[in-house]
C-alpha cells in the first residue's frame, strides 16, 4: 500500500491542496493507543519517502504524550519528516460555541511541551454537528474540512472525495489497492497505527497484544521508579 502511495503523482500533504487540484491522495494517522506503534510506522513510512501525518491526543488515558520518553518519540518522528497535529478528544468539550478555543489551547500547550511547530488536527470520534460544521482556524489545517473531506451519511460511491479508513479494525469505506487509488481523483486516506502490527493479528488478538505491550510499559516505570527501595518489588509481566 505504501508503495504504492509513493508511486501515485497524486499523493501529496493536506497543505498541498487547494481549490483548483483536481487530483490527490492525503494520508493521516491517528494515535489512539501506541505511540511506539507510530513511531514504527513512521520510521517505515520515511524509508519509503513518504511523509505523512501523525495526530496525537493530550486528553488520553492511554499514553501520556507529554512524558520524557514520548516527547523524544514525537520529536523523532518529526525530525524524520513527517507533520504533527493534534487528535482532538472532545469528550470535554462543553459547548459547540467553544470548539475553536478548545482546539486553540490544545495547540499551543502542544507546541510548548513538544517544542515543535503543530499546524494542523483531526477529531476523535465526532458527531454528525461536528462533521458538518466546517471548522476553520487561521493556521491549522482541519483534516475535515470540505477541501478533504465530504460528509454524506448514505451512497458513499457517489461521493467527490472518497474517504478510506481502517477504523474498528476493518476497511469500511472501501480498500486502498491499486485500482481504487488509480479510480478515484480525490482520496483521504486514515490509517490507525495501534491497528498494524507485522504478525498481521487479527482485531481480538491485537488488543490483547496492546494490552500487554501497555503493561510492559508500565512494569518498565515501576521498575525504574521503585529502585530506591530497600527491598526487592517484585514485578510481574504477567
Amino acid at each position: 500500500m505504501l508503495r504504492n502511495l509513493a508511486a501515485s503523482r497524486h499523493y501529496m500533504d493536506f497543505s498541498k491542496v487547494n481549490r483548483d487540484t483536481k487530483n490527490f491522495i492525503v494520508l493521516r494517522h491517528d494515535v489512539e493507543f501506541s505511540i511506539e506503534r507510530a513511531h514504527k510506522m513512521a520510521i517505515l513510512e520515511s524509508m519509503l519517502g513518504i511523509r505523512s501525518s501523525y495526530l496525537f491526543q493530550i486528553r488520553n488515558d492511554a499514553y501520556n504524550l507529554f512524558s520524557a520518553g514520548n516527547i523524544q518519540t514525537v520529536r523523532n518522528i518529526h525530525e524524520i519528516g513527517h507533520y504533527i497535529g493534534l487528535h482532538v478528544h472532545l469528550g470535554m468539550l462543553e459547548s459547540r460555541d467553544q470548539l475553536q478555543d478548545y482546539i486553540i489551547q490544545d495547540v499551543e500547550i502542544m507546541e510548548k511541551m513538544l517544542g515543535i511547530p503543530i499546524d494542523r488536527f483531526s477529531y476523535h470520534r465526532p458527531s454528525k454537528e461536528i462533521l458538518t460544521l466546517g471548522l476553520k482556524i487561521d493556521g491549522l489545517i482541519n483534516t475535515y474540512d470540505d477541501l478533504y473531506f465530504k460528509f454524506q451519511e448514505k451512497d458513499w460511491s457517489e461521493l467527490t472525495i472518497k474517504y478510506i479508513a481502517d477504523s474498528r479494525h476493518q476497511w469500511k469505506y472501501g480498500y486502498p489497492d491499486k485500482k481504487i487509488l488509480k479510480k478515484q481523483s480525490k482520496i483521504q486516506l486514515l490509517i490507525h497505527p495501534d491497528e498494524w502490527t507485522t504478525a498481521g493479528y487479527t482485531s481480538n488478538t491485537n488488543f490483547r497484544m496492546l494490552q500487554h505491550e501497555k503493561r510492559m510499559e508500565f512494569n518498565n516505570t515501576l521498575k525504574s521508579e521503585c529502585n530506591h527501595f530497600e527491598q526487592d518489588i517484585q514485578i510481574s509481566g504477567e
